[in-house]
């Protein structure tokens, strides 16, 4: 990733307070921008040459896990680990493969982040913002976009990613208890009814003519950019927006689904160090450290008994934790092909914004994944 400051801080705050434990450790930190990351972590994992405790995201855990190259945590957790009754079941779910641990994971759900001085300006209620419905997140999304005394948009109450993934599961969750792109077995699930659902439902909210589509070459949301009121983004965003409007951004309630994402944690199986590598591992989701990833860098712990001081640091965290329990992976953990699987997604919904039938397109882009699951075994 990028290494920023606050990031920086976090991780050698915790590593350092595990060598003064350890006087016979000691650790370097690597900071890989992520479009060279996963080219260069997969020649050192295939040379032997990789590093002793790594992250990963969705899109390669599976595949890494596949070539044999997660230790195997469940031969290190003691059996009275406190993290299995404090962490939330759906955030260790996703750290399995077959009933062992290969990784440990820093959450990050998504959440519907807005402008709380537009909110007061047009009258938006507390109710307002307690969304339960697809109909309930429409009106809101009407009442939250400004127009000057032409009618002309001004302020977009939504920004959508037109080809995201993770925007399509979020509105997924708008329409089933359980939203998926995938079964147990690996193929896809998001060309069923909650799928098309969602994409209906965003491209009605795009020809409402409140939301506008996110810039790609912006770099970040239209929230901090000025361009929206509201946008679905990852935990961390509520910093960057902030920054850009001080005090004036809270977080949706939301009563419906959301999608659990975020980083995972893991050792080399092929570490000279493995005994070191998973204490340190373990160290850096202890409560005494995931409290100082929160309070020095914002991080979400996944630990229940956390919440408490997380919400400290911001009153405006309570909606990302409330969430939390109604929080979804993608589906099986550690999809061998995921990478590869997803690159037709985006175009998929793309083509559903420029006027093709969504269950047709889905249908084809479903089709395309599987092909890639099938070709993979």
């Amino acid at each position: 990733g990028s290494g920023d400051a606050d990031a920086d801080k976090a991780y050698k705050t915790v590593l350092d307070a595990y060598c003064e434990e350890n006087a016979d450790v000691d650790y370097q930190l690597t900071y890989i921008p992520w479009s060279d990351y996963f080219t260069k972590l997969n020649t050192g994992l295939a040379g032997a040459s990789g590093p002793d405790i790594f992250m990963l995201g969705y899109g390669q855990i599976g595949s890494v896990q596949r070539a044999g190259n997660l230790l195997n945590l469940s031969e290190y957790l003691p059996e009275d680990w406190d993290g299995y009754d404090d962490f939330y079941e759906n955030i260790l779910e996703i750290c399995q493969r077959d009933g062992d641990y290969y990784a440990l994971f820093k959450p990050s759900n998504r959440t519907v982040f807005y402008r709380k001085d537009i909110a007061e300006q047009n009258g938006v209620t507390e109710e307002e913002l307690n969304i339960k419905s697809p109909e309930d997140f429409e009106k809101l999304v009407e009442k939250m976009t400004v127009r000057d005394d032409s009618g002309n948009v001004v302020t977009y109450g939504l920004e959508i990613d037109p080809d995201e993934v993770q925007e399509l599961f979020t509105y997924m969750g708008m329409f089933t208890d359980e939203p998926a792109l995938w079964d147990d077995d690996y193929l896809a699930v998001y060309d069923q009814d909650a799928g098309i659902q969602a994409m209906e439902y965003m491209n009605k909210l795009y020809e409402s003519g409140n939301v506008c589509f996110q810039d790609a070459a912006a770099g970040t949301t239209g929230v901090a950019s000025g361009v929206a009121a509201m946008a679905i983004d990852a935990n961390q965003g509520y910093v960057t927006d902030d920054s850009a409007f001080p005090g004036q951004i809270g977080c949706i309630k939301n009563e419906m689904p959301t999608l659990l994402i975020g980083d995972y944690l893991a050792a080399n199986a092929n570490s000279k160090n493995p005994d070191v590598a998973a204490d340190m591992l373990l160290h850096m989701f202890s409560k005494e450290s995931l409290k100082q990833f929160a309070e020095i860098a914002g991080h979400y712990s996944g630990r229940k008994s956390l919440n408490e001081d997380y919400i400290k640091i911001n009153p405006d965290y309570e909606n990302i934790v409330y969430s939390y329990d109604k929080s979804f992976s993608y589906g099986k953990p550690m999809h061998p092909n995921f990478g590869e699987a997803q690159s037709n997604i985006g175009p998929a919904m793309e083509s559903v914004f420029n006027g093709t039938d969504a269950a047709a397109t889905l249908k084809d882009s479903a089709a395309q994944w599987n092909a890639v699951v099938e070709a993979g075994k």
